[in-house]
């Protein structure tokens, strides 16, 4: 702009001037993705959590209510060796509906299937209660609640955890999933003071101890219309909106296993991990009821307790030191602690019944239910967040569930050695086996992680939500 020229003729004349040098900006490191959104306040993250929060924490209550009344219920009505028909049982029942649901949990929108589930699910169970409290065919139907808690405890998390999956990215769940898992500690514990308490409580009043499950079919039932309700506006589970056969859907979630190598090897960790827990869990009921007598009271009260101070130890860890852990090891070396868990706890297990010590019994259980719902359940959900979103529920249901229906099903038939025998020492000791093979894989789970990030089936098609300010 010459002197002569006046301000009108200037355009950008509306302009501050600017006097000296422009400052030269510095090459600015670029923000991976998700990077922006990961450092947002814990304040935004939990407010997009607490739905998915409180959902957990309520079917985390009532899977420990469920697990803890009807499986002493059981015990009472049909003594230990009904768990070996049980376990299997609620193993291929996992399976199966697992199965029904494989079809559709990632394709299909999960909101509308969640309510599917948790209103079927509500209707069963209150029949089977109903059934338990008169007395009618009390076994079958004691044996129909445990099996029905298999369903709430393992693959109505699953679907929730998929929503949260699809909510957040790696970089915000790595923020918030430790604060969502501290919710269903919070759950747990609620569940299992109920099943300590609640037996003093109710013989006060003559009050069948079963009456403390009607609750659970009112929760699920609220979760299944408020949650959907909740997250409705959110990104959570929009689906593949792709119609898929059943072979396809097996497929799509295998062909990511094969060709992600060091899935393969987490699988079969898990698989020789869970038979390895199960068949402990199995043998530990069986020792808890032989030097413990078969009082239902007495017997809740006591797996209540034993796995209230197990869960209130996994509260401290997840308080404390979980993503301390995480983050000094990383996911593959988390990933390994549980394997060598089993093999400690089946070796107390085993040292427990042969010497009738309870304490080693309680102890070795604890050294198992502890790493398995702090640390493990971590990891698990970390790695399950690299899943693409399109394959992440069926991937869970191979990898998380499989390996848990696999144990329950061996869990029945290893345990027969001790029935078999009259040892029933040797049932842990089968499990020590099975641990300590589980221990090869997880090494090379370990060894191969960092490579098997650069895979390009590990890449998620979902893009980040525009930020709303």
């Amino acid at each position: 702009m010459s002197d002569n020229d006046t301000p009108g003729d200037d355009p950008w004349a509306f302009l501050p001037k600017r006097d000296g040098a422009v400052p030269v900006v510095e090459n600015v490191e670029k923000r991976a993705r998700g990077e922006l959104r990961g450092e947002m306040t814990s304040v935004s993250l939990k407010r997009r959590a607490w739905p998915i929060a409180l959902s957990l924490a309520l079917v985390a209550l009532s899977g420990m209510l469920t697990e803890i009344v009807a499986t002493s219920h059981l015990l009472t009505v049909a003594g230990p060796k009904s768990l070996s028909i049980v376990f299997p049982l609620g193993g291929l029942g996992l399976i199966a509906v697992a199965a029904l649901q494989f079809r559709f949990i990632d394709q299909s929108a999960r909101l509308p299937l969640l309510r599917s589930v948790t209103v079927g699910f509500g209707v069963i169970y209150t029949l089977a209660i109903a059934l338990v409290l008169s007395s009618v065919a009390e076994t079958a139907a004691t044996t129909a609640v445990v099996l029905l808690g298999d369903q709430l405890n393992f693959l109505l998390p699953l679907i929730i955890w998929s929503l949260a999956g699809d909510e957040f990215n790696v970089a915000e769940a790595r923020k918030i999933f430790g604060w969502i898992v501290s919710w269903t500690y919070g759950g747990q514990v609620l569940g299992l003071l109920a099943t300590v308490v609640s037996p003093g409580i109710l013989d006060h009043f003559d009050i069948d101890l079963p009456v403390v499950l009607c609750v659970v079919p009112v929760i699920t039932l609220a979760i299944g219309f408020w949650l959907p309700r909740s997250l409705k506006n959110s990104a959570a589970a929009t689906g593949l909106n792709k119609a898929e056969s059943s072979s396809e859907s097996l497929k799509s979630a295998w062909d990511f296993i094969q060709g992600v190598p060091v899935w393969k090897k987490f699988l079969l960790s898990s698989v020789l991990t869970f038979v390895a827990g199960m068949t402990s869990f199995l043998a530990y009921f069986g020792g808890a009821d032989r030097l413990l007598g078969a009082d239902s009271g007495s017997l809740q009260m006591h797996l209540g307790g034993v796995t209230f101070v197990s869960f209130s130890l996994c509260w401290i860890i997840q308080k404390l030191a979980s993503e301390k852990i995480q983050d000094k090891i990383g996911i593959p070396g988390a990933l390994i602690i549980l394997p060598i868990a089993a093999m400690i706890a089946a070796g107390a297990i085993s040292i427990g019944i042969a010497t009738d010590s309870i304490w080693f019994i309680l102890v070795g259980i604890s050294i198992w239910l502890v790493p398995r719902w702090s640390i493990d359940e971590n990891a698990r959900r970390a790695a399950l967040a690299l899943v693409p979103d399109e394959r992440r529920a069926r991937v869970s249901f191979i990898v998380d569930l499989g390996p848990v229906a696999i144990g329950l099903v061996l869990a029945a038939p290893l345990s027969a050695i001790g029935f078999i025998t009259g040892k029933h020492w040797l049932v842990p000791i089968v499990a020590l086996v099975f641990a300590i093979a589980a221990l090869w894989p997880a090494w090379k789970v370990r060894q191969g992680w960092e490579e098997s990030l650069l895979n390009w089936r590990l890449r998620r098609r979902k893009q980040n939500k525009v930020l709303d300010f």
